[in-house]
């Protein structure tokens, strides 16, 4: 990930919280970018004190966020000189773990959240064809992937939220992400060839078309497997 397009989705997951439920607010914003691999695996996370003040939170609230992440299994943290806390990123679902997780779901519940996720994805799309200059063009063609199921396919979802210039935006697209993109077959290089085109023209129309297309595909896949696997 280049050090702008970097910049712009890390400053959202640093970016001060409100006043309500600091605490699990912190956990949430950190897990939601440590699962969708935004925060990668075995990177040091900045110290309490330092992640107190970039959130606008206190130092206990920071420490009591870390200790959550800690029995969660997404933070490691090591004592002493050179110690710190760590990253410690799931491995990707497998299939078995997946379709568990989708036989899980209500079909109501998987409507709601794939049309959320439509929604959301689509509307950062438009803003980002309005928003988007050259260099970032050209930052999401070096994105573009066959497999766009891993963790490269991720990263072209949030650079092109992150080119919304809203921190808010950036943030619930990564949520998004975690809590709901991963079971989504994304494998169309064509369908980010098109996006990004779109996009390089300032169309913002075409652009949430074509994710408006591609996420129905998408989900129409996922509520076949849903049937299946229930």
């Amino acid at each position: 990930m280049s050090v702008r397009r970097a910049s712009r989705s890390r400053s959202a997951v640093f970016a001060p919280l409100g006043d309500v439920g600091r605490a699990v607010r912190v956990e949430q914003r950190l897990a939601d970018a440590i699962r969708v691999g935004l925060l990668a695996d075995g990177e040091r996370l900045p110290s309490e004190q330092e992640l107190a003040t970039m959130l606008g939170v206190a130092t206990v609230t920071a420490r009591e966020a870390l200790q959550a992440l800690r029995e969660k299994g997404l933070v490691t943290t090591v004592r002493g000189r050179g110690g710190g806390s760590f990253v410690h990123r799931p491995h990707k679902m497998d299939e078995q773990a997946l379709s568990h997780r989708l036989a899980g779901m209500s079909r109501v519940e998987l409507r709601d959240r794939g049309t959320l996720y439509r929604v959301i994805l689509a509307g950062c799309a438009e803003l980002a064809a309005e928003y988007a200059d050259e260099q970032d063009v050209e930052e999401l063609r070096s994105l573009i992937t066959p497999d766009a199921s891993g963790h490269q396919g991720v990263e072209f979802t949030l650079a092109v939220a992150a080119l919304t210039q809203s921190a808010r935006m950036t943030r619930e697209m990564i949520r998004q992400e975690a809590d709901f993109g991963v079971l989504l077959r994304f494998g169309a290089q064509t369908y980010q060839e098109a996006l990004v085109d779109a996009i390089a023209k300032h169309d913002g129309d075409t652009a949430r078309r074509t994710v408006q297309a591609h996420v129905d595909g998408a989900l129409a896949g996922l509520a076949e497997l849903h049937r299946a696997v229930r």
